[in-house]
């Protein structure tokens, strides 16, 4: 490695970082002064965090990612930035399916839709980047309808549950792992462990290994356990920002992500968005079982959400 400033060569990039100072420059101001890198939507210079975030980052914001996308007269150009940008992420994380859409938002990578626009299908586009996606089976039709479909359904609360949701019909039995699953003629293999917002940063935490072993004697049934988390994940961050004892988001975001990674064929991580929302969806999820199993049920939430937005 070679000093931009005196020409010096370096071993190791630490023993380059250290020699800066003889330059009277830290690691930022080397790194923008000698490779400066700009916005590509705005020419605005680029910030600087730390190295890998610095040269893997081509925009100040994924919104402005995703603007640039639209605005670009260029398609060419950018199916080639987007493709490139899932098969960098796909290599570097030695991943064996392409990200769901959960994984693209915490990673800040373009989003599903984006690729759809591009490519047609997400599937396609993966296809392009030669990976397989991580969820291929579309949302059931009928997923969204209204609440009364579902009456009849008993959920079966777990023993250990403290602050069991509410249900039209429901008993109480001690499960082997989760706290929601149907019974009956309704039951799939299908599990819920219900998150509130301090349970999701304890859980992928200090919890993390704990949780793992629960989700590996789900496999070992042959079931599937969806984590529905009671907020999303904006909330999530924002409430930490003033919550007593702040905890460190990046490392759990990070935490989630080789979760939905190394478990996609046994776990989701879904955010309802609020604990009535959760009421709304665990029966959804219970009633429909093994047929949403291969679906990105996020994205189809994410997305009915997005909707009913832009419809007031």
């Amino acid at each position: 490695m070679k000093c931009k400033v005196c020409g010096q060569e370096f071993k190791t990039e630490r023993s380059l970082h250290a020699h800066l100072k003889k330059h009277n420059l830290t690691v930022a101001e080397y790194y923008t002064q000698y490779y400066p890198k700009k916005d590509l939507l705005t020419g605005d210079p680029l910030p600087f965090k730390n190295k890998d975030q610095y040269f893997s980052k081509d925009f100040l914001t994924r919104a402005r990612m995703h603007k640039w996308a639209a605005s670009n007269k260029n398609q060419e150009e950018v199916k080639d930035y987007i493709i490139k940008k899932l098969k960098d992420r796909v290599e570097k994380k030695s991943m064996r399916f392409a990200p769901c859409h959960l994984d693209l938002e915490l990673s800040e990578l373009p989003s599903i839709d984006c690729y759809k626009h591009f490519f047609g299908s997400y599937g396609n586009a993966c296809q392009a980047a030669g990976i397989s996606p991580c969820y291929s089976e579309p949302m059931v039709s009928s997923f969204f309808d209204e609440e009364e479909a579902y009456k009849d359904l008993k959920v079966l609360i777990d023993t250990r549950e403290q602050k069991p949701l509410s249900f039209k019909n429901s008993d109480i039995l001690k499960l082997d792992f989760g706290d929601y699953t149907a019974s009956g003629d309704n039951y799939s293999y299908t599990y819920i462990d219900r998150k509130s917002d301090a349970d999701f940063k304890s859980t992928l935490s200090v919890g993390f290994e704990r949780f793992k072993r629960e989700i590996e004697r789900a496999r070992e049934f042959d079931s599937f356990l969806y984590v529905v988390v009671e907020g999303t994940v904006s909330k999530i961050n924002k409430n930490n920002l003033f919550a007593p004892h702040k905890a460190n988001m990046a490392y759990i975001w990070h935490n989630t992500r080789l979760l939905i990674r190394e478990y996609s064929d046994v776990c989701q991580v879904l955010f309802s968005g609020g604990r009535k929302s959760s009421e709304k969806l665990i029966p959804r999820l219970l009633h429909f079982g093994q047929r949403l199993w291969k679906c990105d049920v996020q994205y189809y939430i994410d997305k009915k959400i997005k909707e009913k937005k832009e419809s007031k």
